[in-house]
């Protein structure tokens, strides 16, 4: 491929496992960013649940699902659910019960005493189960110990300004939560775990990841046809569909949703960025 190009890359279950940044996905994105192309994380998480070692291998992030855009030291895009959404969203999750749930924003992920016990049993469980993956040399990331380090425990929920929910052990579906709050609020699947069927998250129907994509290309330069978007989840449909260059993970939700790839890369248990890069010709 001639010309500089930007990628944009989807964290779990893309570029890193359960958190995790394999040593040949380090090394491929120190070799495309040699090459002279801009890389930049894509993902639903906060900023503050993007380990900071990873945002320094990349040239910058977009996190919140699109709703948080930062290139280099430049925060170009903060949007959060407004006050009187952000008030009936928590006044609707208190509502259907006591259960799990954070709200994210790029400064912490916050939750009560509920989403902390929770948050800790699943650390526990992933470790206990061995399927954590492993801090090895020349990786990246903290992998699950990440959740924990961003959380903040608060008992008045009403006041927190935050950009995107996500919950667990839903006593109804994420969908029907979604619809109680209203049209500005679209719910998404939640993919991490083993906890899906009562899992999901609630984000700002105005705002997808392409937004956030297309925020980086306006600051850039860099056109749309030169954009390559890689992902798995369901959340990186419209990222995948709006870029000129769709790479999705075989197998996976988002390869099931695009009908036409670039490319069909390989899990990042099998380096599966490495092997894309090089057969898309970006080093």
């Amino acid at each position: 491929m001639s010309g500089q190009h930007a990628l944009f890359l989807d964290f779990d279950g893309t570029l890193a496992d359960h958190g995790i940044v394999p040593k040949a996905h380090v090394d491929a994105l120190a070799r495309v960013r040699d090459a002279g192309h801009l890389a930049f994380l894509c993902t639903g998480r906060p900023h503050s649940l993007i380990p900071r070692d990873v945002e320094m291998a990349l040239d910058g992030v977009i996190g919140s699902a699109g709703a948080y855009v930062k290139v280099g030291e430049s925060i170009l895009e903060d949007s959060r659910f407004p006050a009187h959404l952000a008030r009936r969203t928590v006044d609707t999750l208190l509502a259907v019960g006591d259960f799990p749930f954070v709200l994210e924003a790029p400064e912490a992920t916050v939750g009560n005493a509920t989403a902390e016990q929770y948050i800790r049993e699943r650390l526990a469980t992933s470790f206990r189960t061995g399927t954590a993956s492993q801090k090895e040399t020349g990786t990246l990331g903290q992998g699950s110990a990440d959740l924990l380090g961003a959380f903040e425990r608060h008992s008045d929920l009403s006041q927190v300004s935050f950009a995107k929910v996500v919950a667990w052990r839903c006593p109804v579906s994420i969908t029907e939560i979604a619809r109680s709050i209203g049209p500005e609020v679209r719910d998404m699947p939640y993919s991490i775990g083993e906890d899906q069927d009562t899992s999901g998250e609630l984000q700002l129907s105005a705002i997808d990841k392409i937004d956030g994509v297309k925020r980086v290309l306006e600051h850039t330069g860099i056109p749309l046809e030169r954009a390559v978007g890689f992902g798995d989840g369901m959340n990186d449909v419209g990222m995948l569909r709006g870029v000129g260059v769709p790479v999705p993970v075989e197998g996976s939700d988002a390869s099931r949703a695009i009908s036409d790839p670039a490319y069909v890369m390989s899990g990042p248990r099998e380096g599966g960025l490495a092997d894309a890069l090089e057969k898309l010709g970006l080093v």
